[in-house]
């Protein structure tokens, strides 16, 4: 009787050909978050030893997928959703995303920061990735190893595996969101007539003192310069290292909407904030608070909600309704408001 128990658990566990689709699509996906290009200059031990330990990453959570997928199917069958096929792809996705952007912002120990620290605040050429940005998630974190001397790598690389063992594992809420985030902030400085206004690298002060450009339209480059620079002021300032710190790891994370950015049509207009198309397709709800000070609009709370990401913050999905939210701030004038996002408005 064992045995067949023992068989029969095994044969229920062979996902079906749906299943296996999903899984390789997750793998897949998850993957690219893990690449290093070819051309990003690195010394031969470093990246032999980075893809070995992402490649270890690889295999353990890809091993945990089908029981995070077949946790969703259960999901699905609970809310009453049996209908929507891709329903559990796409909240194991969102748990997938989550747990990059969690990893993205979680500090590790003493050591590890202050290395992290100074190499930001010294080393622009580690925003050079070489890469589709919107996968370059480990390729950052191997870039900023490889400026360091090499005595210091293994420290480094020790201290990344440490954080990578966090996924799929209860670890702390992360810090709350910057207000401002960095590039607001350098902006609204700029802006101003503060007699103490730092100056800029170049690059920076060219496309934005004399081009006038918006920050979201920089290069991914120029955009880590950006916050590089932006971090080191705020030391200089007497900000507090982890904050500092934190408020780049934000300022640079890679979130849902910039990983999907164009890769789904709008909805049409109905005369309310449009229902962004990625939100949309996972199921994301919740609420936004804007508020307008000193003529600069902000995103100042978020509360979101995303199936297959429960008992942590959604951080990956949390500035989804973010662009929306400034468009209505610009528009309304209301010095603060809050705006409520339902999958039910969308429909027609």
């Amino acid at each position: 009787m064992p045995l067949l128990l023992c068989c029969a658990t095994a044969v229920a566990a062979v996902p079906d050909q749906q299943d296996q689709d999903m899984l390789r699509n997750l793998r897949g996906n998850l993957a690219r978050s893990f690449e290093l290009s070819p051309e990003l200059p690195l010394d031969a031990e470093l990246r032999a030893s980075a893809t070995a330990l992402s490649a270890a990453h690889l295999e353990r959570i890809n091993a945990l997928l089908p029981a995070w997928l077949a946790e969703e199917r259960q999901q699905q069958i609970a809310s009453g959703k049996q209908n929507e096929q891709w329903y559990p792809l796409f909240a194991t996705w969102a748990r997938v995303l989550n747990e990059l952007a969690l990893w993205q912002l979680e500090p590790g120990d003493t050591a590890y920061e202050q290395t992290t620290l100074a190499v930001i605040a010294s080393a622009p050429q580690a925003c050079k990735l070489h890469s589709d940005p919107r996968f370059t998630d480990y390729a950052s974190r191997i870039a900023r190893i490889q400026q360091l001397p090499a005595a210091q790598r293994p420290a480094m690389l020790a201290a990344e595996r440490e954080l990578l063992a966090h996924w799929g594992k209860p670890r702390p809420a992360p810090a709350a969101w910057p207000e401002p985030l960095p590039q607001d902030a350098a902006q609204a400085l700029l802006n101003s007539n503060a007699k103490d206004r730092p100056a800029l690298p170049p690059m920076l002060a060219m496309q934005l003192l004399v081009d006038k450009k918006n920050y979201a339209t920089f290069a991914p480059e120029d955009q880590c310069l950006l916050q590089q620079w932006w971090l080191k002021r705020s030391l200089q300032q007497g900000v507090a290292p982890a904050a500092a710190l934190n408020a780049f790891r934000y300022g640079t994370l890679i979130s849902v909407d910039m990983r999907f950015a164009g890769m789904f049509e709008p909805a049409a207009a109905n005369g309310k904030p449009p229902y962004p198309p990625i939100a949309t397709r996972f199921h994301a709800e919740g609420a936004t608070v804007g508020q307008v000070k000193l003529q600069q609009a902000s995103v100042v709370e978020r509360k979101i909600t995303v199936p297959g990401i429960r008992g942590v913050r959604p951080v990956a999905f949390e500035t989804l309704f973010d662009a929306p939210t400034l468009k209505y701030a610009q528009d309304s004038k209301l010095p603060k408001f809050q705006l409520v996002w339902k999958l039910e408005d969308t429909q027609p």
